[in-house]
C-alpha cells in the first residue's frame, strides 16, 4: 500500500466522526467540511506516533475551531451557528425523526462550550476521561462533573420542550 493510499484510508475512516463533531461545534455543514479538511491536514503534519491519532485529530479540530472563532470575533464577523434547516420530506415518520434530531442538536448547541466539547469528545470519538482531560487541560474528575451536568441539562431541556 502506497503512502497516498494509506493517507486516503486514514482520512476516509475518520472523516465522518470528525465531520459530525465539527458540525456539532459550528452548526454549518459547509463550515464543518472546511474545518475537517483544515484540521486533518494540520493534524497529520504535526502528529507524532506517540499516542492516539483519534485523540490528536480531536484536539487539533477543536483548536482549529476555537482559532477560527477567535478570528471572527476579532474581525467583527457574526459568530452565531446556523441552525439546521427543516427538511421537507414526504413521510410523516421522517418529519418526526428530523424534528427530534433538530431538538437534540439545538439543545447540544445551547450547552456551554466546555460541556458540549466534553460530551462530544466522548460520544463521537470515544475518548477516555484522561484523553478528554488532557485535551481541555482539566482533571478527570472535572470531566466527569461537566459531562454529568451536560447530560442533566439536556434531559431537562428535552423534557420540558414539547414538539408543536
Amino acid at each position: 500500500m502506497t503512502d497516498h493510499e494509506l493517507l486516503r484510508q486514514v482520512y476516509e475512516t475518520r472523516r465522518r466522526p470528525l465531520l459530525l463533531y465539527a458540525y456539532a461545534l459550528c452548526g454549518s455543514r459547509e463550515e464543518a467540511e472546511d474545518l475537517v479538511q483544515s484540521a486533518f491536514l494540520k493534524a497529520l503534519l504535526s502528529y507524532r506516533a506517540t499516542g492516539s491519532l483519534n485523540h490528536w485529530l480531536v484536539k487539533v479540530l477543536r483548536n482549529e475551531y476555537l482559532n477560527q472563532r477567535r478570528h471572527r470575533v476579532k474581525w467583527g464577523v457574526e459568530d452565531l451557528p446556523e441552525h439546521l434547516a427543516d427538511p421537507s420530506p414526504s413521510l410523516p415518520e421522517q418529519l418526526i425523526a428530523d424534528e427530534e434530531k433538530r431538538r437534540l442538536y439545538a439543545a447540544i448547541a445551547r450547552l456551554p462550550d466546555l460541556q458540549r466539547a466534553i460530551l462530544l469528545d466522548g460520544v463521537y470519538f470515544g475518548l477516555t476521561d484522561s484523553e478528554i482531560a488532557d485535551t481541555h487541560h482539566i482533571t478527570r474528575e472535572n470531566v466527569r462533573q461537566l459531562r454529568s451536568r451536560a447530560k442533566r441539562r439536556l434531559r431537562e431541556e428535552l423534557g420540558k420542550e414539547e414538539p408543536s
